[in-house]
């Protein structure tokens, strides 16, 4: 199930890629410069997701959401018919898919592979939706780039590009999270045949 999930998905949604906006300006910044605040533990973020490898691609909407030690993660098709519902705790994970078949593993992102083939930890899973690299990446001058206002524009961290291509407005009108990501691109360092795009609708904290 592991090799054919994603494969699954493409036949099961309509195939589109998503256009993402043009990338953020970044300007020099210094390399010792970090994020100023502390990554957010309780969230949760819906929108669209599109991904492709140069073989295939699919396209479809997503909903994570994080509180404490319990995570969820559920794909739906572009009409959002649901297609698997990931949950875990600290006991492990699991995946319900659409067709009655589960699975178990000791985190999301593993279970994630079934669908987006991401070598990611849960922590970097949480982290890059923040637009932000995992405490283990170091701030480098190559590695990291950031806007005109000192925010995070692009880091490369597990062999992977995290581009923020657009964020929310400070007074967004729909409540959202302030400088959360709207519009961000994952792409496999060295090949630009493989890459997730995310289109965040809603972002919203406790």
């Amino acid at each position: 199930m592991r090799r054919c999930f994603f494969w699954w998905v493409a036949a099961s949604t309509v195939l589109l890629i998503t256009g993402c906006a043009s990338p953020a300006v970044v300007a020099p910044v210094a390399a010792q410069a970090t994020p100023t605040s502390a990554p957010l533990t309780h969230f949760t973020v819906s929108g669209r997701f599109s991904a492709k490898n140069g073989k295939e691609q699919a396209s479809g909407q997503f909903r994570f959401s994080q509180a404490a030690s319990q995570r969820a993660l559920s794909i739906f098709s572009p009409l959002g018919t649901p297609l698997a519902e990931i949950s875990a705790d600290e006991t492990g994970a699991a995946i319900a898919l659409a067709n009655g078949e589960t699975q178990r593993a000791s985190s999301v992102a593993e279970l994630l592979q079934n669908v987006i083939e991401l070598p990611v930890t849960d922590a970097q899973l949480s982290l890059w939706l923040q637009g932000r690299p995992s405490m283990m990446a170091t701030p480098n001058s190559k590695a990291w780039e950031f806007d005109t206002v000192g925010r995070i524009a692009r880091f490369t961290e597990a062999g992977w590009d995290v581009s923020v291509t657009d964020r929310f407005a400070a007074n967004d009108a729909n409540g959202n999270y302030a400088d959360a990501p709207r519009r961000m691109r994952w792409s496999r360092s060295g090949d630009t045949e493989t890459e997730v795009r995310w289109i965040v609708d809603e972002w919203k904290t406790p």
